[in-house]
């Protein structure tokens, strides 16, 4: 177990590194070359390194650790070469003039500050102190949230000035929400094993938890917990970050914050509400640090804590900073992500979140970290990344406010999604860009940029539609033509199936003609001593023949798609609507209840299958389908009855399908069934 819990956690650190956002690396690069030892702080040598043009000549240089605990969060700070500090010199040379020396001075000054502020701000907000060290190995002290997690009902704790900074925000952001944000739903959190305890360090002290190891999390995933916990610790009481449960104040200059909330009650066992600041603490410190930097006068720069909480002043040259996306659909994307769009940002915080980074999938369905607090499990929206740009303009402190506001983006879905960036967003000039998925499969980019600001820089950006468009009171909308409808062509497999079957009936009818001529040759002996062993047109007809056998092959028993599947939808085809789909990853269904056509559709479910009845009347009679969609680690779907034609074709000649790309046809009823 223990050995699981460091490969995870090794892969958690390189995840929230990367991220969900890249600064494109095409300009310049890092002379790694030339890290050497800068300075020592708190008896932790840090290091400093130049940044170098193409030419290999430095033009800033830039500051990087590691920090928040066992989390191993990357942060770095980017000062580029400006009038305001000439640093186009080697930072660590040995022949300095007085002008050299006293710039990388101010800057060993100015990332001395930042260490220790970073780790200031760890030491309050860390969640708890078992086995979070600090980059020197010692143990992190108590911290506030850690003492309010363990205090009980009507304690009172006095905390530091950040923390309570902070627990305002939270509050703030929790209330202009409307609770999507809400840095109460922690013991939620670690209920689904996304908590540092579980997720990194590996800690199963709870009564709730479920034991794994690292071969059955791989095939499994994290066992879903007992739904009297997702009761208990989702109950609205329970959750409630209102200055009624959760006191926030000051006294005689102190700052304080006071317990009012009733444990949770489980089979006699009490559960204090657990808080978590670590959705703020990263963009806290960003916001920190970007003051340290403009307080300095410095305007070339740039910020990242984990490539989920960023600031950019200027780029190197003055100009914009040109800021890539990465495309959370693609499957090894948490360990090196892969670029979807790229677009120019400056003097702005930029946050992001993406459910591709902690997720885990359980019977077929992805969970991931983000928690809904009304429905108390993950976030299932379907909205994949959210990354939200703030200009200076809107005010300071916006690199934690976005942190929160990426969380509740992805909680609200997309309706919310367009409700904000036609209110808060329009207000400020606040930009989103959200990377989202339609129930039926289909990817869609929601966003208030100008198309032409974005620019796709990888081949998977064509799936995407561009699905928010302005009305004409200026407001955006989703596109009308961006609703609930099927994508793939039913009948692809089957073309390419018949396609092969003429092929192979065309093979054997030349064949069988080249071997009737043959047995006529073979009658003259004269003719026959002078016959070929092969001629071309047999070598070409048994090639013919391979070819055919191979595509056969390569059509039943391989899926150039993927085996997985994603959806099942059900289309009249006669008008082309969707009557009925199913998303096996977010473990949710839709249904059309305005048929055009007189369908209609019922929805029931027993044990791990729903079941699923169309019903229309044709000429006075009633007649139906009955689709069975099997749910689990080994999904299938499969029409189980009809009273359609006479020999019900759909549900004795069609297998149960389980992959993609896959259809069943029920032409007396005009209905047909895809996969993808």
């Amino acid at each position: 177990m223990k050995k699981f819990c460091l490969l995870l956690s090794i892969l958690i650190v390189a995840a929230v590194a990367m991220g969900c956002l890249n600064v494109s690396g095409g300009k310049f690069a890092y002379a790694e070359n030339e890290w050497s030892y800068a300075f020592e702080a708190d008896d932790v040598p840090l290091y400093i390194n130049n940044i170098v043009d193409g030419n290999n000549d430095p033009i800033g240089v830039r500051f990087g650790g590691y920090y928040f605990g066992s989390s191993g969060i990357s942060v770095s700070v980017d000062v580029y070469s400006s009038p305001q500090l000439d640093l186009s010199f080697w930072i660590n040379g040995s022949a300095l003039n007085s002008a050299q020396a006293d710039a990388r001075q101010k800057l060993v000054s100015l990332f001395t500050d930042v260490h220790r502020y970073i780790n200031s701000i760890d030491a309050l907000a860390n969640t708890g102190y078992d086995g979070s060290k600090l980059a020197n190995g010692k143990q992190l002290p108590i911290s506030d949230v850690y003492r309010y997690n363990t205090a009980k009902q009507g304690d009172k704790l006095f905390v530091s000035r950040d923390t309570y900074n902070m627990l305002l925000l939270a509050r703030q952001m929790y209330e202009q929400t409307q609770g999507a944000f809400n840095p109460a739903v922690y013991r939620l959190v670690d209920l689904w094993g996304f908590s540092s305890r579980i997720y990194s360090n590996g800690i199963f002290d709870q009564p709730y938890d479920r034991k794994v190891s690292s071969d059955t999390f791989w095939t499994d995933g994290y066992p879903l917990p007992d739904d009297k916990y997702v009761r208990a610790f989702s109950d609205p009481a329970f959750t409630d970050f209102s200055q009624q449960s959760v006191i926030i104040g000051e006294e005689n200059g102190d700052c304080f914050i006071v317990k009012n909330v009733a444990p949770a009650v489980v089979d006699g066992v009490e559960f204090q509400q657990w808080i978590d600041l670590g959705g703020i603490a990263k963009g806290y410190v960003v916001d920190g640090i970007k003051a340290m930097l403009t307080d300095l006068g410095l305007t070339r720069f740039g910020v990242d804590a984990g490539s989920s909480s960023m600031a950019y002043g200027l780029d190197y040259d003055g100009g914009s900073v040109t800021l890539e996306i990465s495309d959370p659909f693609d499957p090894y994307s948490f360990i090196y992500p892969t670029a979807l769009v790229e677009m120019d940002v400056e003097q702005c915080s930029i946050s992001t979140s993406g459910q591709n980074v902690r997720k885990y999938v359980t019977d077929g369905v992805e969970y991931s970290h983000i928690i809904d607090g009304v429905t108390g499990k993950p976030a299932q929206t379907g909205v994949r990344s959210v990354t939200v740009v703030v200009p200076d303009s809107a005010g300071a402190g916006w690199a934690a406010m976005g942190d929160c506001l990426t969380t509740a983006l992805t909680v609200v879905g997309r309706d919310g999604i367009v409700e904000f960036a036609n209110g808060v967003a329009k207000q400020l000039g606040i930009k989103i860009l959200v990377v989202y998925q339609t129930l039926d499969g289909r990817k869609q980019l929601l966003s208030n940029y100008d198309r032409d600001e974005i620019k796709g820089v990888s081949d998977s950006y064509k799936q995407f539609d561009w699905a928010l468009r302005e009305n004409d009171e200026g407001d955006l909308v989703y596109g009308f033509d961006a609703g609930f409808r099927a994508k793939q062509d039913v009948y692809k497999t089957l073309t390419i199936v018949l396609g092969c079957a003429l092929g192979v009936v065309v093979v054997a009818l030349a064949v069988y003609h080249l071997a009737k001529g043959r047995k006529r040759t073979l009658s003259n002996v004269r003719n026959a001593k002078k016959d070929k062993a092969f001629k071309l047109c047999d070598i070409l007809v048994y090639i013919g023949v391979v070819i055919v056998i191979l595509v056969l092959f390569a059509v039943f028993v391989f899926d150039v798609d993927g085996n997985g599947m994603q959806t099942v939808s059900v289309v009249d085809d006669e008008t082309g609507e969707t009557l009925f789909v199913y998303n096996f990853t977010r473990n949710e269904y839709q249904v059309n209840d305005a048929s055009s056509n007189g369908w209609i559709v019922e929805v029931s479910k027993e044990a791990r299958q729903l079941i699923v009845t169309f019903t229309k009347i044709f000429d006075g009679e009633e007649r139906f389908n009955q689709l069975t969609v099997t749910l689990g680690s080994s999904p299938s779907v499969k029409m189980t009855d009809a009273i359609c034609g006479f020999h019900r074709d759909c549900v004795r000649n069609f297998p149960a399908i389980d992959r993609a790309g896959g259809a069943i046809v029920c032409s007396p009823n005009r209905l047909k069934v895809i996969t993808a």
